[in-house]
């Protein structure tokens, strides 16, 4: 009887200690995400729900991919919405703190926006909260998104000139 009770403890007791130890994801996680170099860069992603990883409705209201903008280590996304009459209200978490985004560019025509927000990290989803009012139709709410980032799609689209380089790329 001692004996089963021993191989029961010591099974229960690898378990335990494999479900705590690092998988080959996570440390490709940990690895995935080197400091990238002074430049701007594209960026695919999805905007999920807030209590699971279903892609969100709000999805079809962001344009792909984002710009991330990369200088002395800090990093800036830009982002441009489609249907941006609808979206009213649009802040991101940044270092823990719900922000409001910075509109750079509004197109009434076509009825987008782009807005830019510091970023922290592309490696793990970023909260956001939205607003969405569609007078038409009677819709007022307020939702919760996560931004899920591609980070093996980032693209080098250029790189940053240094003040000396584009003084004499004027010449």
């Amino acid at each position: 009887m001692k004996k089963g009770y021993s191989a029961i403890i010591a099974v229960f007791l690898l378990v335990s200690v494999l479900s705590f130890w690092p998988t080959s994801s996570s440390v490709g996680a940990a690895a995935a995400s080197p400091t990238l170099a002074d430049g701007t860069y594209t960026l695919k992603y999805n905007i999920l729900k807030a209590e699971n990883d279903s892609v969100s409705m709000a999805n079809d209201y962001f344009e792909k991919p984002a710009k991330l903008y990369v200088k002395k280590g800090q990093m800036t996304m830009q982002i441009k919405l489609n249907h941006s009459e609808w979206t009213t209200g649009f802040k991101v978490d940044y270092k823990g703190k719900i922000i409001d985004t910075k509109v750079i560019h509004k197109d009434a025509k076509t009825d987008t926006r782009t807005v830019q927000f510091p970023i922290s990290s592309v490696n793990s989803p970023l909260i956001s909260k939205i607003h969405v009012t569609v007078p038409a139709y009677n819709y007022d709410h307020d939702y919760t998104i996560r931004f899920a980032f591609d980070s093996k799609s980032i693209k080098k689209v250029a790189a940053v000139q240094s003040a000396k380089s584009a003084k004499s790329s004027k010449k």
